[in-house]
């Protein structure tokens, strides 16, 4: 078994978190979406803490990127996939030792240019420049 790099598990996991979107899976149906996902690939800790972690706060995460929006957009204009890029970047920076801002930024519009499109790259960009740290320019 090959093991996963961090943005191979960040891929796995938006894939993972897109199933999800739908209705919210039972346990049978996410072992379903990782089996799907990952096949033979090991991961880290970090892909279930990431995919746990979104789906158990998605509503927090919800009500936070609400208040980074353009006056006038709200959450359920947002396309599904992007959607899963912010909450994954917002829960990402959350945790007790975050991953730098510029790399989840990063790493975040890199899945988005992958996934989806370059103007999808550029507003997942915007929405999350809203949640600098003070000291990073």
């Amino acid at each position: 078994m090959t093991q996963m790099s961090r943005h191979e598990e960040r891929q796995a996991a938006m894939q993972i978190l897109f199933a999800a979107t739908k209705e919210v899976p039972d346990d049978n149906q996410m072992d379903l979406n990782y089996d799907l996902v990952l096949g033979k690939r090991s991961y880290q800790a970090f892909l279930p803490q990431l995919v746990n972690g979104v789906l158990a706060t998605s509503k927090e995460l919800d009500e936070e990127l609400a208040k980074h929006l353009v006056t006038g957009w709200k959450l359920d204009r947002i396309a599904r996939l992007n959607l899963v890029i912010l909450r994954m970047a917002s829960y990402e920076l959350t945790l007790p030792e975050p991953t730098p801002y510029k790399v989840v930024v990063d790493e975040a519009v890199e899945l988005a240019k992958e996934y989806a499109a370059v103007e999808d790259a550029q507003f997942i960009n915007g929405v999350l420049k809203n949640f600098a740290p003070a000291n990073v320019e």
